[in-house]
């Protein structure tokens, strides 16, 4: 049997889980004790809320919607902004490079902020005008070799390379057309990831979603249609290869959350094809990460796990969540009002 008949296969299914999962809110050992899980308040600043966020050692850092960073230590809850006194519009991503921590603006044009995880050091922009005009959707680094992602100019995805950590960019050499009303989300900072030196992944979203795949550093590109609803609203937002094999997408339509229909797809194959899962996610997803060998996924009402590599979901908390990102022990997913919440990942007998 094909792969691509299981795309849509599960469509009644998934309607009628969403209705249980609504009706019953599908209380668990986990839903309950995350209830009660710690929250930092790194920021008071109303409306400030982060959709990107990193952890390394006992710092957590977060991107943030009024164009700030945050570094919040976990030993004292104590919190600076990285860009005090700096000008930025709101920033979507944050990500490290060697020693250096990157935030990405995200507006009328694409500009990053490069901090030593203490300080601001620099403005980092081409040395051409090409971030002029450009939204930028999200960037990964794997090494020194980063990539970012635009939403499309003159009909083409902005696509971007650096091979010096970030210091210079310049514009991919393949040039990938966009269809009509295609674009990313910059909803979580992981609509992007760099596998390792050659190998960048993005998904798009809006009138067409699909997954594309390059395996020279931008040179040339490949790419899979995925079945969500077109829409405005509607898509692709957020991906996580665990390796070069096996992965999950996450998405749906942020206008209408709480529709678990084709919100999740998992390939086993890298990406040559992308099967529904079998039992969805609770609605509309922004992120998605791997630790430790479960996927999580967040979004507006809640947080889902995977035990099996995105084909089935099962709740892990409520409420309305942005991003996350996990040390060893800890996951940590961002949260209106300044804040973000720290819950105990799921261990798992090896």
């Amino acid at each position: 049997m094909s792969k691509n008949r299981n795309l849509n296969n599960v469509l009644l299914s998934s309607i009628f889980i969403c209705s249980v999962a609504v009706l019953f809110a599908q209380e668990n050992k986990y839903t309950r004790k995350n209830k009660t899980a710690p929250i930092i308040q790194y920021s008071a600043e109303k409306g400030c809320y982060s959709r990107s966020i990193v952890v390394k050692d006992s710092i957590v850092y977060t991107a943030n919607s009024n164009g700030s960073m945050y570094a919040t230590n976990l030993s004292t809850s104590k919190s600076i902004n990285l860009l005090a006194n700096k000008r930025f519009e709101e920033m979507r991503d944050i990500e490290f490079c060697g020693n250096y921590l990157y935030g990405m603006q995200s507006g009328t044009y694409g500009l990053l902020a490069q901090t030593d995880g203490q300080k601001f050091l620099d403005y980092i922009t081409p040395s051409t005008s090409i971030w002029i005009g450009t939204f930028l959707d999200g960037m990964d680094f794997y090494n020194k070799v980063g990539f970012i992602m635009g939403d499309p100019k003159n009909g083409y995805f902005s696509l971007f390379k650096s091979i010096d950590g970030g210091l210079k960019w310049k514009e991919c050499e393949g040039k990938l057309e966009a269809f009509e009303g295609e674009a990313g989300f910059a909803a979580s900072g992981t609509n992007v990831q760099v596998m390792n030196d050659s190998t960048f992944l993005f998904v798009s979203g809006g009138k067409k979603s699909r997954f594309f795949k390059s395996t020279d550093q931008g040179k040339s590109w490949k790419s899979t249609s995925l079945p969500y609803m077109t829409s405005e609203s509607s898509g692709a937002f957020s991906l996580c290869m665990m390796n070069d094999s096996v992965g999950v997408i996450v998405g749906g339509d942020y206008s209408n959350p709480d529709l678990c229909l084709n919100t999740c797809f998992y390939t086993d194959d890298g990406g040559e094809f992308w099967i529904n899962a079998i039992e969805q996610t609770r609605g509309y997803r922004s992120c998605v990460i791997e630790a430790n060998g479960v996927f999580y996924a967040c979004g507006t009402n809640g947080i889902d796990y995977s035990l099996d590599f995105g084909k089935t979901w099962i709740p892990f908390a409520n409420g309305n969540f942005f991003s996350m990102c996990a040390n060893n022990s800890k996951l940590y997913a961002t949260i209106p009002n300044g804040s973000f919440k720290i819950m105990d990942l799921i261990q798992v007998q090896k």
